[in-house]
């Protein structure tokens, strides 16, 4: 598996996880608490997104929601930042890796 599949593999099972998450709120929680989708498979942050960020973050397959500062400058781009958090999107091979597995 290239570096690039790599990231792309791990950022999506952060992401997994965290569609299970979001079930959360579609009881009625207007925030709930994620993981980082970060590329780091041993990231334990934690990011607070409200409905209408997740919605955001999850409107484009190759994006991911990330803990300020948690990027791979060498596979992507911070096209948004939160105080709170930031909004990462893949370019070459791990965005194409990435909306393979969305």
């Amino acid at each position: 598996m290239s570096h690039d599949e790599r990231i792309a593999y791990n950022e999506a099972w952060f992401r997994n996880l965290n569609e299970r998450k979001a079930e959360w709120m579609n009881a009625g929680h207007p925030v709930a608490g994620f993981r980082c989708e970060c590329w780091r498979i041993d990231c334990g942050a934690r990011v607070r997104l409200s409905r209408r960020e997740w919605e955001e973050v999850r409107a484009q397959a190759d994006r991911f929601a990330v803990a300020p500062g948690h990027t791979a400058s060498d596979v992507e781009s911070v096209v948004k930042e939160y105080p709170h958090f930031w909004i990462v999107e893949k370019r070459g091979e791990a965005g194409e890796e990435a909306e393979k597995v969305a």
